[in-house]
């Protein structure tokens, strides 16, 4: 990407503007705003989700596991994400390329945006592997285990990979971001863009199809498959995110307006913010029975702790989970634990 740029006079801009079009130094329009806003929304909205798991494993059920401390760190990787997009707002982000004097996109632009960029690569990894742990909670031994492990495995894969290319796509390294370098060469920033997008998307539709066969093989009142598939649903929501942000990348290709183009990274956010509300949401119904059970009602509450149901079909076989506490319906959905932790839906 540096490789188009010139160093040009101040007054001129970075890249000259279409036929017709003048450039605007003193007020030109701006879509930073909208990435500040939305980064600042998201954040609020998943640290209350985060905030609410923390609580309830920690002072209700009492118990956490693995896959709590990796949705932790996926969400505070996610913040340095969405404070470095709103940082790189005041070096030009969000504006027309042609309206950016040069001194405006100084180097600092590059680095916090490569910065960034490993932040988002890091916490898709640690959120979809926090999703993927809390699966094998409740997953007897069989091809579906395996399924999740490889799952697991070709995520960290991508995601360290993608991370890498971020960092070192430029030969020099300099060259991503001292504009006045000529020689050697980059990576198209859009390839890599395009291929984290297609793994995503594929991951995501991945995570969200895996429960479908638990679910399919056990017997459970309709108002707790309700609470499932909602759960599920939403997952759906955040793959659906993923495809408009793989085709909003796609259709950036060949743009030479790539600081107001960029902005498509508000769906980044959107996506990775959402997809740690939906690891957090197991943690809901725990909290709301304890502090809210008047509203929902103390009669289904009692009923659910006594409430023993069987697997039925191909999970029947398997009573007891991989360590040895009983998989009976009030651990799933109402209840998943492995000794560790308990979920609820």
């Amino acid at each position: 990407m540096g490789a188009m740029f010139i160093r040009r006079d101040e007054v001129v801009g970075l890249f000259p503007p279409p036929p017709g079009v003048t450039p605007n130094f003193a007020n030109p329009p701006s879509r930073g705003h909208i990435v500040i806003t939305a980064n600042i929304v998201l954040s609020f909205v998943s640290t209350v989700f985060m905030g609410l798991r923390f609580y309830t494993n920690s002072f209700i059920t009492r118990k956490r596991g693995v896959d709590d401390y990796m949705a932790v760190l996926a969400w505070l990787l996610l913040l340095g994400y969405s404070i470095s997009c709103s940082f790189i707002t005041k070096y030009g982000l969000g504006r027309h390329i042609w309206d950016i004097p040069f001194s405006v996109l100084n180097p600092n632009y590059m680095k916090v945006s490569t910065i960034a960029k490993t932040f988002y690569g890091t916490s898709v990894m640690f959120t979809k592997l926090s999703i993927l742990a809390l699966f094998l909670r409740f997953i007897p031994d069989g091809k579906l285990r395996a399924t999740v492990h490889t799952t697991m495995v070709v995520i960290v894969i991508y995601s360290l990979l993608l991370s890498f290319q971020w960092v070192y796509r430029c030969r020099p390294l300099e060259k991503h971001w001292d504009l006045a370098i000529t020689r050697g060469s980059c990576i198209d920033w859009l390839k890599i863009n395009i291929f984290s997008g297609v793994m995503n998307t594929i991951t995501d539709v991945t995570i969200l199809v895996l429960p479908i066969p638990i679910l399919r093989n056990i017997r459970i009142p309709i108002r707790q498959k309700i609470g499932v598939m909602i759960v599920l649903m939403t997952g759906g929501f955040v793959s659906a995110i993923s495809i408009i942000r793989l085709k909003m990348i796609v259709d950036s290709v060949g743009s030479i307006d790539f600081t107001w183009d960029v902005c498509q990274i508000v769906w980044w956010s959107v996506e990775v913010h959402i997809a740690i509300v939906c690891a957090c949401l197991p943690a809901g119904k725990p909290f709301f029975r304890r502090h809210f059970h008047k509203f929902i009602g103390s009669s289904y509450g009692a009923s659910v702790g006594t409430r023993r149901q069987t697997m039925r079909s191909g999970y029947a076989q398997h009573p007891r989970s991989r360590d040895g506490d009983e998989l009976s319906l009030n651990r799933f959905p109402d209840g998943c634990s492995d000794g560790e932790s308990s979920y609820h839906i």
